[in-house]
């Protein structure tokens, strides 16, 4: 094993081309994006990656040890996943990745929060039975419910008729019987 022909960086950098971005790369080989960024300074000497580091890489990316880390061996064929003549992506999913990219660190951290935090309360709010039953609500029982009725029995007539012709808003349910067209009747 002898001394490369290139950097390392070149064959790090060759892999990198297989994602979106280098910092989607840097999450599908599981090293810290600011690790990966260390390496491709342009003043000053450049670190070199650790093996262990070195290691991870090569088996997320089906290479051998010995090609990433010393250019031994014929480099490993398979194209970029990014197109180079076009801004669109071949792996599902990727357009997100694409999307997202130009957030900061802290920006997609503080996203990813709130997409996690949101989604746990939506969870939480679908887990009480009294919530699920509101949402199989056709439209002018959930008014109803939220006082949001009309005022006089004409009003409610209408929007009461208009909710038949219209049919409920879920395919398969009948539309429960309107709070407002039925009386009571003295006896």
């Amino acid at each position: 094993m002898g001394q490369s022909k290139e950097p390392v960086i070149e064959r790090i950098t060759s892999l990198v081309r297989h994602h979106p971005s280098r910092s989607a790369a840097a999450r599908a080989w599981g090293v810290n994006i600011n690790t990966l960024k260390s390496y491709y300074r342009k003043e000053g000497p450049i670190p070199e990656p650790r093996d262990n580091l070195l290691a991870r890489i090569a088996e997320s990316e089906g290479v051998s040890f010995e090609w990433l880390k010393y250019g031994d061996g014929e480099e490993p064929q398979g194209g970029s996943l990014v197109d180079s003549e076009s801004p669109k992506l071949t792996c599902d999913g990727d357009e997100l990745i694409q999307l997202l990219g130009f957030l900061t660190v802290d920006e997609r951290k503080q996203l990813a929060t709130m997409l996690a935090r949101k989604g746990v309360e939506t969870v939480l709010y679908l887990l009480d039975e009294d919530n699920v039953k509101f949402l199989k609500l056709d439209r002018v029982m959930k008014e109803k419910v939220l006082g949001l009725q009309p005022q006089t029995l004409e009003e409610a007539a209408r929007i009461d008729e208009e909710a038949r012709e219209c049919g409920p808003d879920t395919e398969g349910e009948t539309l429960p019987q309107s709070l407002a067209s039925t009386s009571k009747r003295a006896g």
